[in-house]
C-alpha cells in the first residue's frame, strides 16, 4: 500500500481524529511534557532508522519545548528495544521508533515476550522507504523482463541477498519471487556492507535496499537498476521504472518507519505527539531531507498508522507461510 494512497483512503479517518482531539482535556496539552522524553530505537546507532530518528525528534523537542533524548537498543531483529518500552510506564515519556520489521516479526517468531500489535500504539508514521531492485552487473540480465527470464532459465542461480533473515529485504524478496513465479534461494548476510562484494562479483544475483545506499554502485557500474518498489519513479533514480510499470503492481511498498507508544498511553499525550509530528514532517526542510535518505515522509493520525501496521502484519504473514520461514 503506497504513502499516497494511505492517506487518500483514511482521510474520512483523520477528519474524525481532527474533530474529536478538539475536546481533548486540556492538561495533557497544557503541561505535557515535563520531563525528558526517551525515545528508543531498537537497533545500533548509524544506520538508516537512527538518522531519521535523531533528525525528526531534534525538529518535535523544539515544538514541544522539551527534552528528547534519544536510546539505541539493538538486538534480535528490534525486539529487544521494542519488548522494553512495550513494558514501559505508558505515560508518554518512553516512546519507541520501528520500521517494517516490527509488523513482520509476529509471524516469524512465534515466541515472542511482548505482542507488538497489541502492546504497542501508533503515533505517527515518519514516511515510507521504497526498495531498489538491483542485480550484478557480472550477470546478462539489464533490466526486470530479462531478469525474470534469465533466473526461470536458470533456476540454480537464481539467488538474492539480504542484511539478515527476517528483515523487511528479505520478505520483499520472498515477495517477488512468489509473484512472478521463480523460486529463488536466500543468502542472508550480517548487513548490507558483508552483502555486496559476492552481489558485485555475481555470486549471488540480486538485492532489494535502499536508492540512497545502491545507486552509487550503479552509477559505478557495479550493479544494474532493475527496479523501484515505489508507487512513481523516485527522484534520484528517475531512469528507474517501478515494478508496477514493469508489470507486477502487487510489488509496491516496501519497509516503512515511524513512532509508537505503550498502548495504554493516554490518548491526549499521543494526539499531542501525532499533531506536532505532522508539523516537523511537514517542513520543507525535514521533507527534503527525508527524501535525500530515500524516504517518503507520509505523517497521518494514530488511527490511520495502526490501520497500516494491522494490514503490513497480514500481508507479511502471507508471504511467510508461502514461503515456510521459520525463526527461532
Amino acid at each position: 500500500m503506497t504513502s499516497t494512497y494511505r492517506r487518500k483512503i483514511l482521510s474520512a479517518i483523520a477528519a474524525t481524529t481532527l474533530a474529536l482531539a478538539g475536546t481533548a482535556p486540556a492538561f495533557a496539552q497544557d503541561t505535557y511534557p515535563t520531563r525528558p522524553i526517551r525515545v528508543v530505537v531498537p537497533y545500533t546507532p548509524g544506520g538508516v532508522s537512527d538518522t531519521v530518528t535523531r533528525l525528526v525528534m531534534q525538529k518535535l523537542a523544539e515544538r514541544l519545548k522539551g527534552t528528547i533524548i534519544v536510546d539505541n537498543q539493538g538486538g534480535a531483529n528490534g525486539q529487544i528495544g521494542s519488548s522494553a518500552v512495550a513494558r514501559s510506564t505508558p505515560d508518554g515519556y518512553t516512546l519507541l521508533v520501528v520500521v517494517a520489521a516490527h509488523a513482520i516479526n509476529p509471524s516469524l517468531y512465534p515466541k515472542m515476550t511482548y505482542s507488538p500489535l497489541q502492546d504497542l500504539r501508533g503515533v505517527s508514521e515518519f514516511g515510507a522507504i521504497p526498495l531498489l531492485m538491483v542485480s550484478s552487473a557480472q550477470l546478462p540480465p539489464k533490466n526486470l523482463k530479462e531478469f525474470v527470464a534469465w533466473a526461470k532459465a536458470n533456476p540454480q542461480s537464481a539467488t538474492f541477498a539480504s542484511s539478515g533473515a527476517g528483515s523487511g529485504a528479505h520478505l520483499v524478496a520472498e515477495l517477488f519471487s512468489q509473484t512472478v513465479g521463480v523460486p529463488m534461494t536466500h543468502v542472508p548476510y550480517k548487513g548490507i556492507a558483508p552483502a555486496l562484494p559476492d552481489l558485485f562479483a555475481g555470486q549471488v544475483a540480486i538485492i532489494f535496499d535502499s536508492v540512497q545506499t545502491m545507486m552509487p554502485h550503479v552509477k559505478a557500474g557495479k550493479l544494474h537498476a532493475l527496479a523501484m518498489t515505489s508507487a512513481k519513479r523516485w527522484p534520484a533514480a528517475p531512469d528507474v521504472p517501478t515494478m508496477a510499470e514493469a508489470g507486477y503492481p502487487g510489488m509496491t511498498g516496501g519497509s516503512w518507519i515511524g513512532l509508537l507508544a505503550p498502548a495504554k498511553t493516554p490518548k491526549e499525550i499521543v494526539a499531542r505527539l501525532s499533531a506536532e509530528t505532522q508539523k516537523v514532517l511537514d517542513t520543507p526542510e525535514v521533507r527534503e531531507k527525508l527524501i535525500e535518505y530515500g524516504i517518503d515522509p507520509v505523517g497521518g493520525t494514530p488511527e490511520q498508522f495502526d490501520a497500516f501496521i494491522q494490514s503490513e502484519a497480514k500481508r507479511w504473514a502471507e508471504v511467510v507461510k508461502k514461503a515456510d520461514i521459520r525463526l527461532e
